[in-house]
This record gives structure tokens, C-alpha cells and sequence, in this order.
């Protein structure tokens, strides 16, 4: 354990860093929490309720120097600011060329393999980062671990997160507008991806629709996410075949976003323009877009052999913060750094969750936080 534990949150003011602020700033081997955001005076708004061991600090990520100068001060830094795209592997190359270990909420693939080419850099530094801790990735991260422990060898191994009813259409008949969090995405759904198929990195397009079954229960539609999970799991297991991120929903909102995505793809609509669309499209809400899934709302299935037969093994929480995204996403990344800042997590090198932190240690805290909360 680190004396004197201080830890930076880049973007902790926002809904997912706000979360994992709170859940640091009470824990008693942290002696203090820096909040740091692009508006020092959000930052300072949000110290007021975490507590006396949170400070609030001004940082615009443009500034390289500026963000040199934090990390020299702090033990761990967390990034929980996006676009990941732009900022992603700056900022973890700066932490470890300040020795400064690293945890983000990365779910973006492009970013996640420019992270993972720094590997090396980190294991010459001795700075251990995790990079998508968050719900999925993260905790699918984690549930797709405890199911592929279950196989000798992994042939496929799929992890999957429910994608929720869109808002209701105001009233008014005027065009909703978008959100970050839809226009990200639309994004995911709509650009180029990268999948584990055949036993390497494709070049693909989300939305394929399979069918998938959990232990135990029949089988469902399912469509492909470009995500994190397939380029990491690999890693951990390179005898897998296949491993995709996968998302149950209502066929109705699944088929309008095939219908926006092919917009997008063909150049019609740029994704602020398709994630209104998406808004306006028709049996997209609520029942109206068919039956919810059965399946559960995060899970992980990995396929193998054990013993010299055939396995099929899955695995979803017993709890799990569900209020909303920042909790389901802030307070993994919380436990996951007081992992290491209790010496539970100490392995050089850029890894993915599932090659860096324990899942029993990880589950068992994430039930305490799904209580608190």
C-alpha cells in the first residue's frame, strides 16, 4: 500500500468520474482526491460534496504541459474525460513517462489498441494500466473472465449489455435532439469496427444480428457492437476463436438503427443529424418496439472444452449499481483503483480488466457498492 495515496480524476466532475470521486474520496486509505475538469469552477461545485479530502483543479487536456505538471504530484490518475479518440493514449503516455499508474473508461476499440501498443513503454516505466473499467467494458470484462476460468481451452467467448428504450417523443411535433451518449452510440453502430474472428483481429461492421443463448435459457436475437472486449479477451486467451461484444434490445429500436446507420454509412446523415433521426424513428419506444429481451442485462458466455468435453459457461452480477450509467460505470472504476491502491493489482504493462484484476476481489466489492448505492 502507497502512504500518502493521492489520486488524480480527469474529468471528475462529470456524471461517470463524479461517481468514482465519491466512492475514493470515502475511502480511508485515500489521504486525497484531486477533481480535475476542463471548468475549474464545475470541479469546485462537485469538491463541495465530496468531502475535506477532495480539491478541485482546473485542466484543459490541449494543455500537454499542464498535464504533465498534475501528474507529477499524484499516485494514480483515472481518466474518465472523452473523447478517448483524442485523448486517450496522450494522456496515458504522459502517465507513464510520469511513472504514474493509470485507469480509464474506455469503450471505444481505436483508442484501445493505440493503448495497448504503449505496453511495453509501461512495463519498462513499471506503471500498471487498466484501460475500459467501466460497465461494459469492465464488469463484462470481469464476467467474461469467471465464464472462460470454467473451459480448459476457449473456442468463443461473447459478452453482452442491453441497449435500452430510447425517451419518449415530446409532444409538440418538433424533431428531439441528441445527446452525447446517443451520438456515441450511433457512432459505435454506424464506423468500421474491429472483431476477433477465426482467430484474429477483421475489419467489420456492427449490427451483424446472430443468436445467442444463456446457460440455461433460450436462445435470442443479438446484434454486433464495435467495443473493447474483442481486442483484450484474445490477449488473455489466444486459443479463442471468436469473441464479439454483443447487445440485446427490443427488435423495433435494433432495426431503426440499422435503418440510421445505413444513412450514415452512405454519407446522407452526419451522426448528430442520425442520432435525431434515430429520435423521430417509428416503434422505437417502449413496448411498441417489441418485446424486452429476456436475456440478462449484462452477461458474458464463453464456450470451451473441459475435461475433454464440450462446455458452455456463463455469467452475469448478483448485484450491480443500476441507478443510472455513472454508477454502473464510475464504481467499477472505483474498486478497481482501490485495488491498487491496496496492492491488488500489480502488474506492469497496459492491460484490459481481465489481465490485471482479480474477479473475486472485484465482485465482492462491487456488491458492497450495489448495497451503498
Amino acid at each position: 500500500m502507497i502512504d500518502d495515496m493521492r489520486i488524480l480524476v480527469i474529468g471528475g466532475a462529470g456524471d461517470m468520474g463524479a461517481y468514482a470521486c465519491r466512492a475514493l474520496a470515502d475511502a480511508p486509505e485515500v489521504d486525497a482526491v484531486i477533481v480535475a475538469d476542463r471548468d475549474e469552477a464545475h470541479a469546485a461545485e462537485r469538491v463541495a460534496e465530496f468531502g475535506a479530502r477532495t480539491t478541485a483543479m482546473g485542466l484543459d487536456l490541449a494543455d500537454a504541459d499542464a498535464l504533465r505538471r498534475a501528474l507529477g504530484d499524484v499516485d494514480i490518475v483515472l481518466n474518465t474525460a472523452g473523447p478517448f479518440y483524442l485523448f486517450g493514449r496522450e494522456v496515458l503516455a504522459a502517465a507513464i513517462e510520469s511513472g504514474t499508474h493509470y485507469l480509464d473508461i474506455c469503450d471505444d476499440w481505436e483508442p484501445t489498441l493505440e493503448m495497448l501498443a504503449l505496453d511495453d513503454r509501461a512495463r519498462a516505466a513499471g506503471v500498471t494500466a487498466v484501460i475500459g473499467m467501466g460497465a461494459s467494458p469492465g464488469t463484462s470484462n470481469m464476467l467474461a473472465l469467471l465464464a472462460m476460468n470454467e473451459c480448459d481451452t476457449v473456442d468463443r467467448v461473447y459478452t453482452a449489455w442491453r441497449a435500452g428504450a430510447l425517451p419518449p417523443p415530446p409532444a409538440g411535433g418538433y424533431r428531439p435532439g441528441s445527446s452525447a451518449a446517443l451520438e456515441h452510440w450511433v457512432h459505435n453502430c454506424s464506423d468500421p469496427i474491429k472483431i476477433w474472428r477465426d482467430g484474429e483481429l477483421i475489419d467489420a461492421h456492427a449490427l451483424e444480428e446472430l443468436t445467442l443463448a444463456y446457460p440455461g435459457r433460450d436462445e435470442e436475437p443479438v446484434w454486433v457492437c464495435g467495443h473493447p472486449e474483442p481486442l483484450t479477451l484474445p490477449r488473455l486467451r489466444p486459443e479463442i476463436r471468436e469473441s464479439l461484444n454483443l447487445m440485446t434490445s427490443r427488435r423495433g429500436l435494433m432495426e431503426a438503427m440499422i435503418r440510421v446507420a445505413e444513412r450514415v454509412r452512405s454519407g446522407e446523415l452526419d451522426i448528430p443529424a442520425a442520432s435525431g433521426q434515430l429520435l423521430s424513428e417509428p416503434n422505437t419506444h417502449g413496448a411498441e418496439a417489441g418485446p424486452s429481451p429476456r436475456l440478462p442485462p449484462l452477461f458474458a458466455v464463453a464456450e470451451g472444452v473441459k475435461n475433454g468435453r464440450r462446455v458452455r459457461a456463463g455469467a452475469q452480477p448478483l448485484a450491480i449499481p443500476n441507478a443510472n450509467m455513472g454508477e454502473m460505470t464510475g464504481y467499477p472504476l472505483a474498486i478497481a483503483t482501490l485495488m491498487t491502491v491496496r496492492g491488488q493489482v500489480e502488474r506492469p504493462g497496459v492491460h484490459g480488466p481481465e489481465g490485471a484484476i482479480d474477479p473475486e476481489i472485484y465482485f465482492a466489492g462491487l456488491g458492497e457498492l450495489a448495497g451503498a448505492g
